[in-house]
């Protein structure tokens, strides 16, 4: 038997090569969610049109019966596949399970079954010729009641999953519009050629040219998916990122112009929002300078809101769009703004009456000649030292605050706690402090000020309430490949358990509090610079407190800055 070739079974042929292209692109997508509901449907349209296309060259009955009765399988699942890929691709995960697979799947094996076995001479095909169209074989059947069946259910199937990409086009945003009318489209065009072959109407009316189409389908299915497919979410997907954001979202593609936003963020901009509109006409700025700074929606209102920004890339790591989110912080905002206002008003009411103590005290002092008051005189002046001292952290609470990761540089914590150590071995000459480790540690943290702050405290609170005679403060400093580790060892009576446990507690109790606020103004200020804090007990005795930083690479080394002074 020979085969001849006709222009027929060559286009069919370069069908069948592009739906098999296109499923190996797909599957190259990979992870994408709806890789593999194209990969199968595109795969089915390969299966149909390989056949199709060969049995366009035989010659004889038997030859082209068979290779037709090869079709029967792929093409009655095709359908299926369809419906599967838009059930996916809208949302409806949950419906699909492997009972409506073996459902769907009914009525294309009773036909695929069928249309070999024949039991009943008449159910699939009621008279079979064989017709040349050119050179090209074509079968010509009269049609069976199980032929009909499956006719009638593939055309269901076609028409629930047309009902989806429409309820897809209805309530979606512009970009899964275009979207899923680009998939309805794609789905159209092979229907309506298998319509017009079955009705015997059309320019070729006894060539089944749906196979021909189905590439074209193919195609048109994976540039929506992976041209317009918004960088992987499915539009059941995107419809929950506003709910994740909490506010506005808005989505840009890699060129910076608007594809897609929610109501809410046209709201926080006081303005409709046009696809196509560049970011710089929304913002006045360029995405690098939006994160983290403030916007106010309403000047009536005063709602505030922080703008963050996230670059969008595929699993190939390439930048593909960008996307901001709205999120509104007036609570947390002016909750900010009364901690400063009564925290600057507190310090300076309190640094005005502990002057006029002290100085009050200064002249009592050049007065009293009994001992007994010149003791209960200076209590009063420890107690308003004392005073002055929570002043001072009090300022550094602030400074807390307000550390961002805009403040992060490259610092050498050696110089940091050298200087700290030649501080406190002035201040306290009976005490024996040493440091032990490299000559340079750098780690990347938001600011010298803080730091030192840290390191300060803990060595403070390490001699200030240490019991000995001649207390001893070891300060040792380790570097790992990305972490700087400082530990501060002490022989004294050790820091109570209630002190330290409750600073990992979201509040303290009135029957579980501590006293040490530079134990907080440590906790604050290590977690504002990215650090950890741990305390332990220290054999035989005394206390461990370790932290670790994040060190510095190379690069931010570069951008070192001398450290600031703090008095």
């Amino acid at each position: 038997m020979g085969w001849t070739v006709s222009v027929v079974s060559v286009v069919v042929f370069m069908s069948a090569l592009l739906c098999a292209g296109i499923t190996v692109f797909a599957l190259r997508n990979r992870p994408d969610p709806m890789a593999w509901p194209l990969a199968v449907l595109t795969f089915m349209g390969f299966l149909w049109a390989t056949p199709h296309a060969i049995s366009f060259g035989v010659s004889g009955l038997e030859q082209v019966v068979f290779w037709n009765k090869l079709v029967y399988p792929s093409a009655s699942l095709v359908p299926v596949a369809y419906l599967v890929f838009a059930l996916r691709y809208a949302g409806y995960e949950r419906w699909l399970s492997w009972q409506l697979y073996a459902v769907l799947c009914v009525v294309p094996f009773i036909s695929a079954v069928t249309a070999w076995v024949d039991p009943a001479p008449g159910l699939f095909y009621q008279s079979v010729d064989v017709q040349y169209v050119g050179n090209a074989a074509t079968i010509s059947f009269s049609r069976g009641p199980v032929f009909l069946l499956n006719m009638l259910f593939s055309y269901l199937l076609i028409g629930l999953t047309w009902l989806i990409f429409i309820g897809v086009i209805l309530r979606d945003g512009p970009m899964h519009r275009r979207q899923a009318a680009l998939m309805l489209s794609g789905g159209i065009v092979p229907t309506l050629f298998n319509f017009l072959f079955n009705l015997g109407i059309g320019p070729f009316p006894s060539i089944d040219l749906t196979s021909s189409s189905l590439a074209i389908s193919g195609a048109a299915f994976a540039v929506a998916l992976f041209r317009y497919n918004l960088l992987g979410l499915t539009p059941a997907a995107y419809r929950s990122v506003p709910d994740l954001f909490a506010d506005g979202v808005l989505v840009f593609d890699e060129n910076e112009h608007l594809i897609e936003a929610n109501d809410h963020a046209s709201d926080v901009l006081g303005t409709p929002l046009s696809i196509g509109t560049h970011v710089t006409e929304l913002f006045n700025a360029p995405f690098d300078e939006l994160d983290g700074t403030v916007l106010t929606a309403d000047k009536n209102s005063q709602r505030m809101y922080t703008v963050r920004y996230s670059p969008l890339c595929n699993k190939r790591d390439e930048r593909v769009g960008h996307a901001l989110a709205l999120r509104e912080v007036t609570a947390l905002k002016e909750h900010q703004q009364r901690l400063s206002v009564t925290n600057r008003v507190l310090r300076h009411n309190l640094r005005n009456e502990i002057n006029i103590i002290l100085g009050e005290a200064d002249v009592l002092e050049a007065k009293v000649n009994n001992q007994t008051d010149r003791e209960s005189l200076q209590r009063i002046l420890s107690a308003a030292t004392r005073l002055n001292d929570v002043g001072q952290k009090a300022r550094h609470i602030q400074t807390s605050l307000t550390l961002g990761a805009d403040d992060r540089r490259a610092i050498d914590v050696v110089d940091i706690t050298d200087d700290v150590i030649e501080q406190y071995r002035t201040l306290y000459p009976d005490a024996e402090i040493r440091q032990e480790g490299p000559s340079t540690a750098m780690v990347f943290v938001a600011g010298g000020d803080p730091l030192k702050t840290i390191v300060r405290n803990i060595v403070e609170n390490a001699l200030e309430h240490n019991d000995s005679d001649n207390p001893t403060v070891v300060v040792t400093v380790a570097i790992d490949a990305e972490i700087v580790t400082v530990r501060v060892s002490d022989d004294g009576p050790g820091i109570p358990p209630e002190e330290h446990e409750i600073l990992g507690k979201p509040s303290e109790t009135p029957l579980q509090h501590g006293s040490s606020l530079g134990l907080w103004l440590t906790y604050w200020l290590v977690s504002a610079t990215d650090g950890t804090i741990e305390f332990e007990h220290n054999e035989p005795r005394g206390t461990v407190v370790t932290l670790q930083f994040p060190a510095a690479d190379e690069t931010e080394q570069d951008d070192t800055v001398p450290n600031a002074q703090i008095n």
